[in-house]
Protein backbone atom coordinates (compact mmCIF):
# COMPACT_ATOMS: atom_id res chain seq x y z
CA UNK A 1 0.00 0.00 0.00
CA UNK A 2 1.33 3.33 -1.17
CA UNK A 3 2.58 5.54 2.28
CA UNK A 4 2.42 9.17 0.99
CA UNK A 5 -0.24 10.09 3.69
CA UNK A 6 1.94 9.14 6.30
CA UNK A 7 2.18 12.33 8.64
CA UNK A 8 -0.85 13.88 6.81
CA UNK A 9 -3.40 12.64 8.91
CA UNK A 10 -3.04 14.94 11.74
CA UNK A 11 -1.91 12.49 13.99
CA UNK A 12 1.79 13.74 13.04
CA UNK A 13 2.66 16.85 11.09
CA UNK A 14 5.69 17.86 9.79
CA UNK A 15 8.58 18.82 10.44
CA UNK A 16 9.47 15.60 11.83
CA UNK A 17 12.87 16.67 12.75
CA UNK A 18 12.32 16.84 16.32
CA UNK A 19 14.22 19.32 17.90
CA UNK A 20 13.10 22.06 15.64
CA UNK A 21 9.70 20.99 16.17
CA UNK A 22 10.12 21.47 20.25
CA UNK A 23 12.13 24.78 19.67
CA UNK A 24 8.76 26.30 17.97
CA UNK A 25 6.52 25.02 20.68
CA UNK A 26 9.17 27.18 22.82
CA UNK A 27 8.71 30.05 20.27
CA UNK A 28 5.16 29.55 20.32
CA UNK A 29 5.01 30.22 24.32
CA UNK A 30 7.27 32.58 24.59
CA UNK A 31 5.42 34.54 21.85
CA UNK A 32 2.48 34.29 24.19
CA UNK A 33 4.29 36.43 27.48
CA UNK A 34 5.43 33.03 29.52
CA UNK A 35 8.73 32.55 30.28
CA UNK A 36 9.76 29.02 30.68
CA UNK A 37 11.40 27.56 33.53
CA UNK A 38 11.33 24.02 32.56
CA UNK A 39 11.79 22.14 29.27
CA UNK A 40 10.34 17.88 29.32
CA UNK A 41 11.02 16.45 26.12
CA UNK A 42 9.79 12.98 25.23
CA UNK A 43 10.91 10.16 22.82
CA UNK A 44 11.08 10.50 19.64
CA UNK A 45 9.21 7.60 18.38
CA UNK A 46 7.01 4.88 20.14
CA UNK A 47 5.44 7.46 22.83
CA UNK A 48 2.03 6.93 22.31
CA UNK A 49 -0.48 4.84 24.28
CA UNK A 50 -3.56 5.02 22.28
CA UNK A 51 -4.61 5.95 19.40
CA UNK A 52 -8.01 5.23 17.28
CA UNK A 53 -8.06 4.35 13.44
CA UNK A 54 -11.06 4.15 10.53
CA UNK A 55 -11.41 1.77 8.65
CA UNK A 56 -10.26 1.49 4.75
CA UNK A 57 -12.13 -0.51 2.58
CA UNK A 58 -10.54 -0.90 -1.47
CA UNK A 59 -10.35 -3.93 -3.63
CA UNK A 60 -7.41 -5.18 -1.60
CA UNK A 61 -9.06 -5.68 1.55
CA UNK A 62 -9.06 -3.34 4.80
CA UNK A 63 -7.01 -1.09 5.81
CA UNK A 64 -6.51 1.06 8.62
CA UNK A 65 -7.13 5.21 8.27
CA UNK A 66 -7.62 8.25 9.07
CA UNK A 67 -9.85 10.69 8.15
CA UNK A 68 -8.63 14.38 6.74
CA UNK A 69 -11.05 16.57 4.84
CA UNK A 70 -13.68 13.40 4.83
CA UNK A 71 -11.58 11.50 3.00
CA UNK A 72 -9.77 8.41 4.14
CA UNK A 73 -6.00 8.55 4.30
CA UNK A 74 -4.11 4.86 4.36
CA UNK A 75 -1.90 4.55 7.37
CA UNK A 76 0.59 1.82 7.04
CA UNK A 77 2.61 2.46 10.23
CA UNK A 78 2.26 4.54 13.29
CA UNK A 79 6.05 4.88 14.53
CA UNK A 80 4.46 7.15 17.81
CA UNK A 81 2.31 4.30 18.91
CA UNK A 82 4.23 2.21 21.98
CA UNK A 83 6.21 -0.59 19.95
CA UNK A 84 4.24 -3.42 21.08
CA UNK A 85 1.02 -1.82 19.86
CA UNK A 86 2.82 -1.23 16.70
CA UNK A 87 3.17 -4.82 16.02
CA UNK A 88 0.02 -5.63 17.43
CA UNK A 89 -1.58 -3.46 14.84
CA UNK A 90 0.13 -5.45 11.78
CA UNK A 91 -0.47 -8.80 12.81
CA UNK A 92 -3.66 -7.81 13.41
CA UNK A 93 -4.78 -6.47 10.07
CA UNK A 94 -4.26 -10.37 8.02
CA UNK A 95 -6.51 -11.99 10.82
CA UNK A 96 -9.71 -9.10 10.01
CA UNK A 97 -9.12 -9.54 6.60
CA UNK A 98 -9.30 -13.11 6.51
CA UNK A 99 -12.51 -13.26 8.68
CA UNK A 100 -16.14 -12.10 7.59
CA UNK A 101 -17.18 -11.87 10.64
CA UNK A 102 -14.67 -9.99 12.29
CA UNK A 103 -14.60 -7.52 9.17
CA UNK A 104 -18.00 -7.23 8.37
CA UNK A 105 -19.26 -3.95 9.21
CA UNK A 106 -16.34 -2.94 11.21
CA UNK A 107 -15.76 0.65 10.74
CA UNK A 108 -12.76 1.74 13.42
CA UNK A 109 -10.89 0.81 16.37
CA UNK A 110 -8.87 2.14 19.78
CA UNK A 111 -5.69 0.78 21.06
CA UNK A 112 -4.66 1.08 24.55
CA UNK A 113 -1.38 -0.26 25.92
CA UNK A 114 0.44 -0.09 28.77
CA UNK A 115 4.68 0.05 28.95
CA UNK A 116 4.46 -3.37 30.78
CA UNK A 117 3.51 -4.33 27.20
CA UNK A 118 -0.65 -4.62 27.69
CA UNK A 119 -2.79 -4.03 25.31
CA UNK A 120 -6.72 -3.15 25.07
CA UNK A 121 -8.54 -3.63 21.43
CA UNK A 122 -12.02 -2.26 20.53
CA UNK A 123 -13.35 -2.81 17.84
CA UNK A 124 -16.38 -0.76 16.44
CA UNK A 125 -19.13 -1.57 14.10
CA UNK A 126 -22.41 -0.58 12.17
CA UNK A 127 -24.02 -3.71 13.24
CA UNK A 128 -25.51 -5.96 16.10
CA UNK A 129 -22.60 -8.37 17.81
CA UNK A 130 -23.40 -12.03 18.58
CA UNK A 131 -22.36 -15.15 19.71
CA UNK A 132 -20.65 -15.47 16.71
CA UNK A 133 -18.44 -12.39 16.47
CA UNK A 134 -17.51 -13.33 20.09
CA UNK A 135 -16.32 -17.08 19.44
CA UNK A 136 -14.12 -14.86 16.06
CA UNK A 137 -12.89 -12.41 18.53
CA UNK A 138 -11.77 -14.55 21.36
CA UNK A 139 -9.41 -15.84 19.05
CA UNK A 140 -8.02 -12.41 18.59
CA UNK A 141 -7.32 -12.46 22.91
CA UNK A 142 -5.69 -15.78 22.32
CA UNK A 143 -3.33 -15.38 19.44
CA UNK A 144 -2.23 -12.21 19.77
CA UNK A 145 -2.70 -11.90 23.90
CA UNK A 146 -4.53 -8.95 24.01
CA UNK A 147 -7.86 -8.05 25.50
CA UNK A 148 -10.66 -7.84 23.05
CA UNK A 149 -14.14 -5.20 23.22
CA UNK A 150 -16.50 -5.09 20.63
CA UNK A 151 -18.76 -1.60 20.65
CA UNK A 152 -21.89 -1.79 18.50
CA UNK A 153 -24.91 0.82 18.58
CA UNK A 154 -25.53 0.90 22.25
CA UNK A 155 -24.26 -2.26 23.06
CA UNK A 156 -20.75 -3.64 24.35
CA UNK A 157 -19.24 -6.39 24.12
CA UNK A 158 -16.25 -7.66 26.89
CA UNK A 159 -14.63 -10.88 26.48
CA UNK A 160 -12.21 -10.94 29.18
CA UNK A 161 -11.81 -7.50 30.66
CA UNK A 162 -12.15 -3.75 29.45
CA UNK A 163 -9.65 -2.38 31.32
CA UNK A 164 -5.68 -2.25 31.64
CA UNK A 165 -3.62 -3.13 34.87
CA UNK A 166 -1.13 0.41 34.47
CA UNK A 167 1.97 0.98 37.35
CA UNK A 168 4.03 4.32 37.57
CA UNK A 169 7.02 5.17 39.17
CA UNK A 170 7.13 8.30 40.60
CA UNK A 171 9.89 9.32 42.72
CA UNK A 172 10.78 5.97 42.94
CA UNK A 173 7.55 4.77 44.52
CA UNK A 174 5.58 2.47 42.41
CA UNK A 175 1.19 3.29 42.03
CA UNK A 176 -1.09 1.13 40.47
CA UNK A 177 -3.90 2.15 38.34
CA UNK A 178 -6.82 1.11 36.69
CA UNK A 179 -7.14 2.52 32.72
CA UNK A 180 -10.45 1.80 31.47
CA UNK A 181 -11.67 1.65 27.86
CA UNK A 182 -13.39 4.38 26.31
CA UNK A 183 -11.81 6.95 29.40
CA UNK A 184 -9.73 9.62 29.27
CA UNK A 185 -5.88 8.25 30.23
CA UNK A 186 -2.81 10.38 29.42
CA UNK A 187 -1.20 8.95 26.53
CA UNK A 188 2.14 9.69 26.73
CA UNK A 189 3.38 7.60 29.44
CA UNK A 190 6.81 8.62 29.41
CA UNK A 191 5.82 12.23 30.08
CA UNK A 192 3.21 11.58 32.10
CA UNK A 193 5.55 11.06 35.68
CA UNK A 194 7.49 14.28 34.59
CA UNK A 195 4.07 16.13 35.40
CA UNK A 196 3.28 14.26 38.11
CA UNK A 197 7.04 14.72 39.45
CA UNK A 198 6.20 18.72 38.88
CA UNK A 199 3.29 18.93 40.88
CA UNK A 200 4.70 17.29 43.83
CA UNK A 201 7.70 19.25 43.28
CA UNK A 202 5.46 22.52 43.63
CA UNK A 203 3.71 21.31 46.48
CA UNK A 204 7.37 20.30 48.36
CA UNK A 205 8.11 23.87 47.98
CA UNK A 206 4.92 25.32 49.10
CA UNK A 207 5.46 27.48 52.70
CA UNK A 208 2.40 24.89 54.21
CA UNK A 209 0.92 21.99 53.12
CA UNK A 210 -2.56 21.23 54.56
CA UNK A 211 -5.25 19.99 52.86
CA UNK A 212 -5.63 19.46 48.44
CA UNK A 213 -8.56 20.51 46.67
CA UNK A 214 -8.68 18.60 43.22
CA UNK A 215 -11.28 19.61 40.81
CA UNK A 216 -11.35 17.52 36.91
CA UNK A 217 -9.91 14.44 38.50
CA UNK A 218 -10.42 12.03 36.47
CA UNK A 219 -9.22 8.60 37.33
CA UNK A 220 -6.93 10.07 40.48
CA UNK A 221 -3.70 10.24 38.11
CA UNK A 222 -2.22 13.16 39.97
CA UNK A 223 -4.82 12.51 43.07
CA UNK A 224 -3.28 9.41 44.27
CA UNK A 225 0.60 10.73 44.34
CA UNK A 226 -0.02 14.00 45.76
CA UNK A 227 -2.21 12.90 48.19
CA UNK A 228 1.16 11.51 50.42
CA UNK A 229 1.85 15.20 50.69
CA UNK A 230 -1.46 16.22 52.57
CA UNK A 231 -3.63 16.08 55.30
CA UNK A 232 -6.79 15.18 53.29
CA UNK A 233 -7.78 15.16 49.57
CA UNK A 234 -11.34 16.62 48.38
CA UNK A 235 -11.47 15.31 44.67
CA UNK A 236 -14.68 15.74 42.17
CA UNK A 237 -15.42 14.23 38.75
CA UNK A 238 -18.22 14.70 36.74
CA UNK A 239 -17.54 11.41 34.61
CA UNK A 240 -18.95 8.66 35.88
CA UNK A 241 -16.27 5.39 34.42
CA UNK A 242 -13.99 7.98 35.94
CA UNK A 243 -15.04 8.09 39.38
CA UNK A 244 -15.33 4.11 39.30
CA UNK A 245 -11.80 3.81 38.49
CA UNK A 246 -10.67 6.65 41.10
CA UNK A 247 -12.74 4.26 43.98
CA UNK A 248 -10.67 1.31 42.73
CA UNK A 249 -7.47 3.16 42.42
CA UNK A 250 -7.54 4.19 45.70
CA UNK A 251 -8.21 0.86 47.04
CA UNK A 252 -5.38 -0.60 45.34
CA UNK A 253 -3.01 1.93 46.76
CA UNK A 254 -4.29 1.72 50.40
CA UNK A 255 -5.26 5.40 50.26
CA UNK A 256 -7.44 6.10 53.30
CA UNK A 257 -7.27 10.20 53.36
CA UNK A 258 -9.00 10.99 49.96
CA UNK A 259 -12.81 11.85 49.11
CA UNK A 260 -14.21 11.87 45.84
CA UNK A 261 -17.34 12.91 44.68
CA UNK A 262 -18.67 13.36 41.35
CA UNK A 263 -19.45 16.65 41.02
CA UNK A 264 -19.09 19.21 37.83
CA UNK A 265 -17.11 22.46 38.64
CA UNK A 266 -20.20 24.47 39.37
CA UNK A 267 -21.28 22.15 41.70
CA UNK A 268 -18.16 21.58 43.89
CA UNK A 269 -18.25 25.38 44.08
CA UNK A 270 -22.20 24.85 45.23
CA UNK A 271 -21.15 22.21 48.11
CA UNK A 272 -17.75 24.29 49.08
CA UNK A 273 -19.74 27.86 49.99
CA UNK A 274 -22.57 26.08 51.47
CA UNK A 275 -24.88 27.22 48.76
CA UNK A 276 -26.50 23.72 48.15
CA UNK A 277 -26.64 20.25 49.72
CA UNK A 278 -25.78 17.05 47.74
CA UNK A 279 -26.88 13.25 49.14
CA UNK A 280 -23.65 12.22 47.72
CA UNK A 281 -21.35 14.34 50.10
CA UNK A 282 -23.65 12.91 53.28
CA UNK A 283 -20.39 11.14 54.24
CA UNK A 284 -18.26 14.18 54.55
CA UNK A 285 -17.66 17.17 56.66
CA UNK A 286 -16.55 19.82 54.15
CA UNK A 287 -15.79 22.34 56.93
CA UNK A 288 -13.23 20.40 58.05
CA UNK A 289 -11.08 20.74 55.25
CA UNK A 290 -8.48 23.65 55.46
CA UNK A 291 -7.28 24.13 51.55
CA UNK A 292 -3.84 24.76 50.97
CA UNK A 293 -3.89 23.96 47.33
CA UNK A 294 -6.24 23.45 44.90
CA UNK A 295 -5.29 21.06 41.45
CA UNK A 296 -6.62 21.37 38.47
CA UNK A 297 -6.00 19.56 35.20
CA UNK A 298 -9.44 21.05 32.88
CA UNK A 299 -10.11 20.00 29.26
CA UNK A 300 -8.55 21.71 26.01
CA UNK A 301 -10.73 25.10 26.62
CA UNK A 302 -9.26 25.54 29.71
CA UNK A 303 -11.64 26.95 32.85
CA UNK A 304 -13.04 29.12 30.99
CA UNK A 305 -15.55 30.55 33.60
CA UNK A 306 -15.43 33.82 35.64
CA UNK A 307 -16.92 32.72 38.61
CA UNK A 308 -14.94 29.81 38.53
CA UNK A 309 -11.81 31.14 38.50
CA UNK A 310 -12.65 33.55 41.10
CA UNK A 311 -13.23 31.16 43.25
CA UNK A 312 -9.84 29.31 42.43
CA UNK A 313 -8.85 32.66 42.95
CA UNK A 314 -9.26 32.49 46.97
CA UNK A 315 -6.60 29.44 47.16
CA UNK A 316 -3.22 30.28 48.49
CA UNK A 317 -1.63 27.48 45.59
CA UNK A 318 -2.57 26.95 42.57
CA UNK A 319 -1.32 23.89 40.66
CA UNK A 320 -2.72 24.33 36.82
CA UNK A 321 -1.76 21.53 34.48
CA UNK A 322 -2.97 22.92 30.58
CA UNK A 323 -3.58 21.32 27.40
CA UNK A 324 -3.62 24.75 25.62
CA UNK A 325 -1.19 27.28 26.44
CA UNK A 326 -3.85 29.83 24.71
CA UNK A 327 -6.72 29.09 26.79
CA UNK A 328 -4.12 29.11 30.27
CA UNK A 329 -3.28 32.68 28.94
CA UNK A 330 -6.84 33.95 28.95
CA UNK A 331 -7.72 31.92 32.53
CA UNK A 332 -4.64 33.61 33.88
CA UNK A 333 -5.49 37.05 32.80
CA UNK A 334 -7.91 36.64 36.06
CA UNK A 335 -5.70 34.45 38.50
CA UNK A 336 -2.84 36.89 37.88
CA UNK A 337 -4.41 39.52 39.15
CA UNK A 338 -4.61 37.90 42.95
CA UNK A 339 -1.20 35.61 42.24
CA UNK A 340 1.72 35.42 40.77
CA UNK A 341 3.50 32.83 38.72
CA UNK A 342 6.32 30.57 40.49
CA UNK A 343 6.99 28.06 38.16
CA UNK A 344 6.27 27.28 34.40
CA UNK A 345 6.93 24.05 32.93
CA UNK A 346 6.37 22.62 29.08
CA UNK A 347 5.56 19.21 28.79
CA UNK A 348 6.09 17.72 25.10
CA UNK A 349 3.12 15.16 25.41
CA UNK A 350 2.49 15.43 21.51
CA UNK A 351 5.05 15.50 19.45
CA UNK A 352 4.92 16.17 15.74
CA UNK A 353 1.70 18.18 16.44
CA UNK A 354 1.04 21.64 17.93
CA UNK A 355 -0.36 20.69 21.03
CA UNK A 356 0.90 21.84 23.40
CA UNK A 357 1.26 21.00 27.49
CA UNK A 358 2.20 22.90 30.29
CA UNK A 359 2.06 23.55 33.97
CA UNK A 360 1.65 26.34 36.47
CA UNK A 361 2.46 26.98 40.05
CA UNK A 362 0.45 30.35 41.10
CA UNK A 363 1.14 31.56 45.23
CA UNK A 364 -1.18 34.17 46.22
CA UNK A 365 0.16 37.65 47.25
CA UNK A 366 1.25 38.81 49.72
CA UNK A 367 -1.12 41.71 51.37
CA UNK A 368 0.47 44.66 53.00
Amino acid sequence: MNCQYFQKCRGCSLPLDYPKQLQQKIENVQSLGFDIDQTYCSPTQGFRARAEFRIYRDSQGLHYAMSVDNKPLPICSCPILLPHLQTLLSSLLPILNSSHILNHKLFALEVLGTLSQQSLLTLIYHRPLDNEWEKEAKKIEEQLGVFVIGRSRGNKHILTQDYLQDQIIINNQQYSFIRYDNSFSQPNPYLNPKMIEFAIDCVQKSQERKDLLELYCGGGNFTIPLSQYFQKVFATEIAKSSIRALNINIQQNSIDNIFCARLSGSESIQALRGEREFFRLRNINLDSYHFSHIFIDPPRIGVNDEEMLNFIANFKNIIYISCNPYTLKEDLKILLKTHTLQIFALFDQFPYTHHIESGVWLVKKTTK
